[in-house]
């Protein structure tokens, strides 16, 4: 995922003389022949956070529209300031194409993973939120990012992940769903989850009919998408690769308790109220806090019995 969408940001350079990119050591081979071709719309500036924001904004505010890469956790965490202050405070043009988002760096430990990001960065003005599940939303994000106004935080996934969103219209600010208008159950994902609850979907079939409303844009979030499939569905069931509060379960109940909406069952499957301290790839630390395909089955069993 990250390749394509560094990619796609090249072909953006290549069309346009506003479009720079600004990056901090992370696999700058990628983009060596926008380096060598574009030598004035790339930047590589080392592990300084902060400064790199810094100096995006200062661009942007020249009229430039700014692609920074670094490891997610790092923009959210260390030059957090900078974004508040220097990007979002002022509605700048500044696309954060974030490293590693979720467990993904989980082999680093928790001082790299990032399951934090929306609970944190949802409060900062301006600021849309995006978690592609896939290359195909990434590659339709980032094409559309050019126009769009305002900083963007893009989360990233580790890459290679099943394509199965090409048959779906992709916008900024639009849920997309996957299945039947209405069912018995309705699953909600955002990021690399829309594959997890894919696969559930597909295992329950002819035991009961279920969909998936899927959230590729985490803010604005579009209410309106939740509020019209709510009430086909007698279950819901939230998956994301988040923390408890501040996430994807969070908005969904914000929005259903402000429209009086209550479904008779609800589910929220997440990653606990503490950073995962434990070492290991992705799959084996969603295993370890519960977020398996068996976890969510066996709780579809329950509501169908």
């Amino acid at each position: 995922m990250r390749k394509k969408g560094l990619l796609e940001i090249e072909n953006l350079i290549s069309e346009n003389k506003n479009v720079v990119f600004i990056g901090s050591d992370l696999g700058p081979d990628v983009l060596s022949d926008t380096k060598k071709n574009y030598p004035d719309q790339f930047f590589m500036e080392g592990i300084s956070e902060a400064h790199v924001l810094g100096m995006a904004s200062g661009l942007a505010m020249d009229g430039y529209i700014v692609y920074v890469n670094t490891i997610a956790t790092f923009f959210v965490k260390r030059a957090l300031e900078q974004l508040a202050l220097d990007i979002c405070a002022e509605n700048l043009n500044v696309r954060l194409y974030s490293n590693g988002g979720g467990l993904v760096y989980g082999p680093l430990g928790h001082t790299h993973t990032c399951v934090d990001d929306f609970s944190i960065l949802q409060s900062l003005p301006h600021l849309t939120i995006l978690a592609p599940a896939d290359e195909n939303e990434m590659k339709s994000f980032i094409k559309e990012s050019l126009t769009h106004q305002g900083p963007i935080y893009i989360r990233l996934a580790k890459g290679g992940d099943r394509v199965v969103s090409q048959e779906q219209d992709i916008r900024i600010g639009r849920a997309n769903l996957y299945g039947k208008e209405k069912g018995d159950i309705l699953f909600i994902s955002t990021g690399v989850m829309l594959q997890r609850c894919l696969e559930v979907s597909e295992s329950l079939k002819g035991d009961c009919d279920s969909s998936v409303l899927h959230y590729a844009t985490m803010r604005p979030f579009d209410d309106r998408s939740l509020l019209s499939y709510i009430d086909n569905f007698d279950s819901v069931i939230v998956v994301e690769e988040h923390m408890k509060n501040g996430g994807l379960g969070s908005t969904v109940s914000r929005v259903l308790f402000e429209n009086k909406k209550t479904p008779n069952f609800y589910k929220h499957f997440h990653l606990g109220e503490s950073y995962p301290m434990v070492y290991g790839r992705q799959e084996e630390i969603l295993d370890y806090m519960g977020v398996t395909t068996e976890n969510i089955l066996s709780v579809c069993r329950e509501i169908i019995s």
